[in-house]
């Protein structure tokens, strides 16, 4: 397990602090303004680490990843494709299809993702 830097703990700070999606960007601009400035290179190395150590998890967009929280319940994502707002939910329904899916093929599912894109009902109304 590889060492929990001062500037490793500053990036998970910053992301166990809400309940938002963070990319290394937005990560890099909150540290600067908090006066703890981090090199972006620095921030994806530390993302890295702290997603390997389970600190943090991830979802891949289209554009970009994102870092959340390890310590949510499990969801899955909606994105807007318009104003980008993650949406977080979990459906049982889905899940047991999931499992479903994964018996048929004799597939030992261990985790998965599911993120959905469209437009929020805000853009929607736009």
């Amino acid at each position: 397990m590889s060492k929990l830097t001062t500037q490793r703990q500053a990036i998970l700070d910053v992301i166990n602090s809400s309940n938002r999606h963070w990319d290394a960007d937005e990560l890099t601009r909150s540290l600067s303004d908090a006066g703890k400035p981090i090199g972006i290179a620095t921030v994806y190395r530390g993302l890295a680490a702290l997603e390997a150590q389970g600190l943090i998890h991830s979802i891949q967009l289209a554009d970009k990843k994102r870092y959340e929280r390890a310590d949510k319940e499990h969801h899955d994502h909606m994105v807007c494709t318009q104003c980008g707002h993650i949406e977080e939910f979990s459906h049982q329904t889905i899940e047991q299809l999931q499992q479903a899916a994964a018996h048929e093929k004799n597939f030992k599912l261990t985790g998965h993702q599911l993120v959905m894109f469209g437009l929020c009902s805000g853009c929607q109304q736009e």
